[in-house]
Parts: C-alpha cells; sequence; structure tokens
C-alpha cells in the first residue's frame, strides 16, 4: 500500500471516476491514470483510493483523517 498515491488519487478524484478507472482497466488492461507497473499494485490503487475518498466525502473531513480511518480499518483486519 501507497499512502502517498492513494492520497492524491483520492484527492484528485470522486469515488466514482475511481471505480470507473478500475472497470476501465479490467476490462482493457490499460490504466488510464497509471501509478504501478505491477497490475496489481494498479488496481490496488484505484479501489483503495475509492475508499479514502468515500470516507474524506461520508465524514466530511480532510484527507489526512480520512487516511487515518482507513488505514485503522486495514490493520484490523491484519490483526
Amino acid at each position: 500500500m501507497d499512502i502517498k498515491i492513494i492520497k492524491e488519487l483520492a484527492q484528485k478524484y470522486k469515488v466514482e471516476e475511481l471505480n470507473h478507472f478500475a472497470d476501465e482497466f479490467e476490462k482493457t488492461g490499460k490504466a488510464p491514470v497509471p501509478t504501478h507497473d505491477d497490475p496489481g499494485d494498479q488496481m490496488s490503487d484505484y479501489l483503495q483510493a475509492a475508499e479514502v475518498r468515500a470516507i474524506m466525502d461520508e465524514l466530511k473531513c480532510d484527507i489526512n483523517q480520512a487516511a487515518r480511518e482507513f488505514s485503522k480499518r486495514v490493520r484490523g483486519v491484519l490483526n
């Protein structure tokens, strides 16, 4: 998880756009907004950024708080 890339995407694009990028990448194999050479990392960036953006929109918070909330969720699964 590259939080810097995820934050950049979440700040720049809406949830719908990020989900569209993921769908397009899945269908065509071409990344609309490239972030990584590895396809798995590329798809993860889109999907994780969509989650962070959804938190921003839902909680009406800034990117840093949304990233912390998302990271808590991830750590909760890993523990």
